[in-house]
This record gives structure tokens, C-alpha cells and sequence, in this order.
């Protein structure tokens, strides 16, 4: 995990904790916070982190709620998404409604681990090579903000774009993406 992530992944913890008492100081914390990061990406991570952690935690607080409409909670949940989500847009990041839960993350960090595993033998000889798709899927493993859509669009670019450079074949890049192909047809309903 790098720095951005599990500075995100403390903030979040630290300010939400399980309920939400200020929702104002969250923001204005947040804010300050993504002031201080100068790359783009760097400020979507951090910024999508603690989104993923607020749903998480409000998502626990749903099914125990006696009155959702008028619940103090909700309305602190909903008003950290709806800030969440409008300094992601000006980021240029729209929320996608086909966002990863956290079962499909780990699904696909699994799927990647075992591309990885199966690339073993690219190593010896290959070192290069192997490092490259090294590199390569863990940087996938880093853009799930993108939403399934466009992370699997990602994905297949990622292994045409190693294929062509020569990185992979197109054996393997045939196998990598039947790995996943499942996933391809939820999303076109094929």
C-alpha cells in the first residue's frame, strides 16, 4: 500500500471510526488534507479512500437505523458522500453506480495475484519482462475508483498494450483475459 492510500486509510479511521460526530470538521480536514497533495491521482486516491471507508461504515449504520429520515447519522453519512463525490467531479472523476464492493476487490486483486503466480515462469531469463507485468497489475490494483466499466476497459488495454510492446504473447494475453472474462460478459450481456 503507498504512502497516499494508507494516509487516506488513517484519516478515515481516525475521523469516521465507526460513527460519524462531526461532519463538518470531517470535511474541512479533508479538504485541508487534499490541499496538501500535489498530483491528481494522489488527491482522487485519497479522496476515494475515504468515500469507500464512509460507505462502509454507513452502510453498517442502514439496517440499525429507527429512523432513517430524520437520523442525525445518515444525514452526516450523506453529506461527507455528496462532498466526496462533487471534489471527485472536479476532479474530473465522476461516481460511477458500478462501483467494486470490497468482496469484488479482493476478488480481482486475487485474479491478478494468480496472473502474477502463473507468469512465475516468465522470470527466469526474463526479468525484464516479469517485472513489467509486475508493475502493471499492481497499478491496476489502483484504480478501482475508475468503476467496473472502465477498470476492465483498463485491464484488456493493459494486455493489448503488453502484448503489441512484446512484454507478453498473445497467448498469454488470451489466457489473462479469459481470467476474467466472466466479468466481461456482466458488463456487455454477452
Amino acid at each position: 500500500m503507498d504512502i497516499i492510500s494508507k494516509t487516506a486509510k488513517v484519516f478515515a479511521e481516525r475521523q469516521i471510526r465507526g460513527s460519524v460526530s462531526d461532519y463538518k470538521k470531517i470535511i474541512n480536514s479533508a479538504k485541508d488534507q487534499v490541499d496538501d497533495i500535489d498530483l491528481q491521482t494522489d488527491k482522487i486516491k485519497f479522496l476515494n479512500v475515504i468515500l469507500e471507508v464512509n460507505n462502509r461504515v454507513y452502510d453498517r449504520h442502514k439496517p440499525n437505523c429507527t429512523d432513517p429520515e430524520t437520523c442525525q447519522i445518515n444525514f452526516a453519512h450523506e453529506y461527507i458522500q455528496y462532498f466526496l463525490a462533487q471534489e471527485l467531479s472536479r476532479l474530473g472523476v465522476p461516481l460511477n453506480e458500478d462501483n467494486f464492493t470490497v468482496e469484488e476487490k479482493q476478488n480481482s486483486d486475487s485474479k491478478l495475484d494468480q496472473i502474477l503466480k502463473d507468469m512465475e515462469e516468465l522470470k527466469t531469463g526474463h526479468r525484464i519482462i516479469y517485472d513489467d507485468l509486475v508493475n502493471e497489475m499492481n497499478e491496476l490494483k489502483e484504480l478501482y475508483f475508475l468503476g467496473k466499466k472502465k477498470w476492465y476497459q483498463m485491464f484488456a488495454g493493459k494486455c493489448i498494450d503488453m502484448t503489441v510492446s512484446g512484454i507478453i504473447s498473445e497467448t498469454i494475453s488470451k489466457e489473462i483475459i479469459s481470467s476474467i472474462k466472466p466479468a466481461f460478459k456482466h458488463l456487455t450481456g454477452n
